[in-house]
């Protein structure tokens, strides 16, 4: 079999470099833009908190003596010093305080309010609700950023503190960020996300030719040692063939016919790789069999067929030194079981016996009827048909041998009348299974 002049593999080798580093480029920015949105939104909620702290400790400056007694808070006084508190104060360009309720050290509430200054949503106020619920830190203050309607929101927890140091109460708020904070910090957000992008995709452009001037020579190498293992391939059973007596067009036909069974059936482009393995591969455990039984003309007897199965256990010793070759051990292996349990070496019956066995058994019978042997004329392509369908259920599985009874006819006419070696044919199904659709090297 001729090595391939090309292979469409390195060329989505290449494709699929540059995706992946254009997608690795994108999630990059995008992450590190996400991050830079996240620092931004902290970092605008930690200057309110401690516009928050830095405003607390003003107004109990102011109105210490509403704090005297930590445990006799007077909630409607506190209430009329935080309304006077705050008008006479400019409001912060950061936002305001939609919801503020102040609690004695033990958690006791003490006074609560909605602002009137704008409209607070519904959800907020139940947001409030479940937050004023919870417990008082014990210590230092808290902040959490809510997301409500769509909407960033600041939930504040901080401790009041007298002149003395002494914590006298507590005061849990929600925090509206303003329309202008909001859109700037998720300007500076997207903004640096865009310009990490283009630092992205500019790194990408730089390092693309030189990761696949690298990957080039790696895919051509990869590709050389491929075609290297498929041309072992087909010399190793044109080998086996020629030892048997045969030509190495029994394996190409029988390849042909398999793989054209497997497509007809649906089977998954990389289980044809593997069948395309075993079929070469079928009779190589027949090296292990003496030439006086190998090629005896007449009928085995019961020593000598005894000795000729054991080709099948010959054949997956061989093919389990290839890593490559692993799965092609379920054709080698078990090409001569039969769905109905009698066949060897192990019996299998039904589903047990691998896909890829059951459709080259068909295809390996057939050949073997409407070929020419030495001790044989080949049979009409009815009277291969006829014997088949005998096996219909025993020997064959059924499903397999009806999709194969509707298109053997066909590939008899191309290449079971015929002594040629439909090498052209061949070479088509090994660029289809072996370059066109494969996405990695492994099978």
């Amino acid at each position: 079999m001729a090595k391939p002049t090309t292979h469409s593999l390195a060329s989505r080798v290449h494709r699929m470099l540059f995706r992946r580093l254009l997608v690795a480029g994108l999630v990059i920015s995008a992450g590190l833009g996400l991050t830079v949105l996240l620092y931004e939104r902290d970092r605008v909620s930690e200057a309110a908190l401690e516009q928050s702290l830095h405003q607390a400790e003003l107004f109990t400056a102011r109105y210490d003596h509403l704090f005297a007694d930590p445990d006799r808070l007077d909630g409607t006084a506190i209430q009329a010093a935080i309304r006077e508190f705050s008008t006479s104060r400019d409001q912060s360009a950061l936002g305001q305080f939609v919801y503020l309720g102040v609690f004695t050290p033990a958690g006791r509430l003490v006074t609560e309010g909605f602002s009137n200054r704008v409209a607070v949503p519904v959800a907020v106020r139940r947001t409030a609700a479940a937050l004023r619920a919870q417990s008082v830190p014990a210590e230092g203050s808290r902040r959490e950023i809510l997301r409500i309607d769509g909407r960033p929101w600041l939930w504040v927890s901080f401790p009041l503190t007298g002149r003395t140091g002494d914590r006298v109460g507590v005061v849990k708020g929600v925090f509206a960020f303003s329309d202008d904070t909001i859109a700037d910090f998720r300007w500076r957000g997207l903004r640096a996300m865009a310009g990490v992008m283009v630092v992205a995709l500019l790194t990408t452009v730089v390092v693309y030719p030189i990761v696949r001037r690298l990957t080039g020579r790696v895919t051509e190498f990869s590709v050389r040692l491929l075609d290297a293992n498929l041309e072992t391939l087909a010399l190793l059973g044109s080998a086996i063939a020629k030892r048997d007596s045969d030509t190495h067009a029994h394996n190409y036909r029988v390849t042909i016919y398999a793989v054209r069974l497997a497509e007809a059936v649906g089977v998954p482009p990389p289980t044809i790789r593997s069948l395309i393995k075993g079929s070469f591969l079928h009779d190589v455990g027949k090296i292990g069999i003496p030439d006086g039984v190998l090629l005896k003309p007449g009928k085995l007897d019961d020593a000598e067929y005894a000795l000729m199965k054991t080709h099948v256990e010959h054949g997956r010793d061989i093919v389990s030194r290839s890593r490559w070759l692993q799965d092609a051990m379920d054709v080698v292996y078990a090409h001569h079981e039969q769905v109905e349990g009698r066949g060897y070496p192990r019996g299998l019956a039904g589903s047990d016996i691998p896909v890829t066995a059951r459709m080259f058994a068909i295809a390996d019978v057939f050949d073997a009827l409407t070929s020419r042997r030495p001790y044989k004329e080949p049979w009409s392509f009815e009277k291969a048909m006829e014997i088949l369908a005998e096996g219909r259920g025993t020997h064959f599985d059924p499903e397999l041998l009806d999709t194969f009874g509707r298109i053997a006819r066909p590939l008899y006419d191309r290449f079971g009348s015929s002594d040629e070696v439909p090498d052209a044919e061949l070479k088509a199904i090994v660029r289809t299974y072996f370059n066109d659709q494969m996405d990695s090297f492994d099978s």
